[in-house]
């Protein structure tokens, strides 16, 4: 199976090209990020990457020899929730807003792109575990979560879109060994269109004046297409890897989302309502600076990653994954607990 190579480089140059040209008229138009309590960053910063980054995935996918028909309901999703991200970042619409235009582009994948969760795997004994009535809320609900998760993550330079970069790499991977072409190429190109984004966005090799943010539209698009990767490599008869597995390709996101959801919950808060105790803000607060507390956390991510790699290529026992990821998630939850403690005790 051929890597394609000359897709890769039209979707990174088509990417480059986007965002030169929405730059300008980003500033324009107001569709910028200024600074505030919860955003740091200096001067106005135009919201284009999302954007920048779903025009050079469609370019790349246009010039492919990809049969449209199977993932055109894929790419009306993502249309769907890169516009949305767009209206949100200029006019900063309602949560309510946003979660209705993510449920329908959930609907259009699940219902008539034929994408959906039927099985979870042997997570607790020998007998798989099928969702049948289940499995439509089930996917819906998790693609909603996946949008969220990496929106949520994205809360210094580089780190949403490096989380996604490494997940996408395995999900390139794990395709590749499963000689799955489609996937294979989708997760490929998603690799290709991130490292533009990301040079602009740590203004690798370029002036502070050229950074450049994904705004909810980069940040719902990359979890889109993430979690539409991880659903159709785990489902079906000739699945890439375990539905287990899943868990440990986005598990930072995940991990990190789900404990501040829980933790918004039992202090009776709103689980929408934004706070500074994710992860790198709590190692923010600690006095590490933005560049550490990258490094920390997108090492972690590797990490984790990493071990679903291992855990899909040596068949290991869903329940052993599946009870391995709830330990780390328990363990992850107290200690988060106990340094959001420490930082609001001083």
């Amino acid at each position: 199976m051929n890597i394609p190579f000359t897709l890769l480089f039209v979707a990174a140059i088509s990417t480059i090209i986007a965002i030169s040209i929405l730059r300008p008229f980003a500033i324009s138009i107001n569709l910028t990020d200024t600074p505030g309590a919860r955003k740091k960053h200096q001067g106005v910063v135009p919201l284009i990457g999302g954007l920048a980054m779903f025009i050079g995935f469609l370019v790349s996918v246009l010039s492919s020899t990809i049969d449209l028909n199977q993932i055109k309901y894929f790419i009306l999703a993502s249309f769907i929730v890169v516009i949305v991200g767009v209206l949100d970042d200029h006019r900063d619409m309602s949560v309510g807003f946003r979660f209705l235009f993510q449920t329908a582009a959930a609907l259009i994948v699940v219902t008539v792109g034929g994408v959906s969760v039927e099985s979870l795997g042997n997570l607790l004994s020998r007998n798989e575990i099928y969702l049948n009535s289940w499995s439509i809320f089930f996917t819906i609900t998790a693609i909603i979560f996946a949008m969220n998760a990496v929106n949520m993550s994205d809360g210094i330079h580089g780190l949403a879109g490096s989380n996604s970069l490494i997940t996408l790499i395995a999900l390139s991977y794990l395709s590749y060994l499963s000689t799955n072409f489609q996937s294979l190429t989708i997760a490929l190109l998603m690799c290709a269109v991130i490292p533009p984004f990301l040079f602009d966005n740590l203004c690798i090799g370029r002036s502070e004046s050229k950074r450049i943010f994904m705004g909810d539209a980069g940040s719902m698009f990359l979890g889109l297409a993430i979690v539409w990767l991880l659903i159709d490599l785990s489902q079906g008869e000739y699945r890439a890897f375990s539905p287990v597995i899943a868990l440990w390709l986005f598990a930072l996101p995940l991990i990190d989302t789900t404990s501040t959801i829980l933790r918004r919950l039992i202090i009776r808060k709103s689980p929408f309502k934004p706070d500074l105790n994710h992860l790198h803000h709590n190692l923010s607060r600690m006095g590490l600076s933005n560049t550490f507390v990258l490094i920390v956390i997108t090492t972690l991510s590797l990490s984790m990653t990493l071990i679903g790699v291992f855990g899909a290529k040596n068949d290991i026992a869903d329940w052993k994954m599946f009870l391995g990821f709830i330990i780390i998630f328990i363990v992850y939850f107290f200690l988060s607990h106990l340094l959001i403690k420490k930082i609001n005790s001083k």
